[in-house]
């Protein structure tokens, strides 16, 4: 079962890095990225994405959809 978080993300949606998550990378706060895949911490869904010319993992709570990727 899928949460409504989880169903509005997924791999090649554009995301903002919402600042309140970019405390151990605070550059990253409010750049625009876009999820390469989808992964979990645990149990916490979360997405690997490509910011900054990096790759870093982001609880999905930690991103805003800026836009879905078209199909």
């Amino acid at each position: 079962m899928t949460s409504m978080t989880e169903e509005k993300f997924e791999t090649g949606s554009i995301v903002r890095i919402r600042h309140d998550s970019a405390r151990a990378w605070p550059e990253v706060a409010h750049q625009v990225g876009m999820i390469v895949k989808m992964a979990k911490r645990l149990y916490i869904p979360a997405a690997k994405v490509m910011v900054m010319g990096e790759i870093a993992e982001f609880d999905l709570e930690e991103l805003e959809l800026v836009e879905k990727r078209e199909k």
